[in-house]
């Protein structure tokens, strides 16, 4: 029987928060390198490599990100900044967010696009991302980062 053991190492990045009022900064980790060994042979692989993402941003068969967002459960600002989504130039994007308690008005700086939602319905976010950078998803009702999205 094989056995292997998976080790990961995070990067800590400073990234700079662009809101529309203020601006703050945050730190995350938003990389790990994998290496797996296998116990009874000890031999290493170290070309594997992830991403961290939180468990409900999920890589599609055709390679489109969809990451979904509760605000108030799961967003940037309710787990203080560990809302971070790397993804890579070029990449199809959904973003669905969606709160429980109010209507929103969500928006992706530079890239220009939101989304409206009435009080407990998702609103979403398609687009093919075109620029490098962090870029953050706001709400333009309460003000707050919901998710900040790392595009390399």
């Amino acid at each position: 029987m094989r056995k292997h053991i998976v080790i990961s190492s995070l990067f800590a990045i400073t990234l700079t928060a662009c809101g529309s009022s203020s601006s703050t900064t945050n730190e995350t980790a938003i990389a790990t390198d994998t290496t797996m060994i296998s116990e009874d042979e000890g031999a290493v692989d170290e070309t594997a490599s992830t991403v961290v993402v939180p468990t409900d941003a999920i890589v599609n068969a055709d390679g489109s990100i969809s990451i979904n967002v509760i605000v108030g459960t799961d967003d940037y600002d309710t787990l203080a900044g560990d809302r971070v989504v790397k993804v890579a130039l070029g990449s199809a994007v959904t973003i669905t967010l969606t709160d429980a308690n109010e209507d929103q008005d969500y928006h992706l700086h530079v890239y220009d696009v939101g989304a409206e939602a009435k009080k407990g319905e998702p609103g979403v976010i398609s687009l093919v991302v075109d620029q490098a950078g962090q870029f953050d998803v706001e709400s333009h009702t309460t003000g707050k980062t919901l998710l900040v999205l790392v595009v390399e």
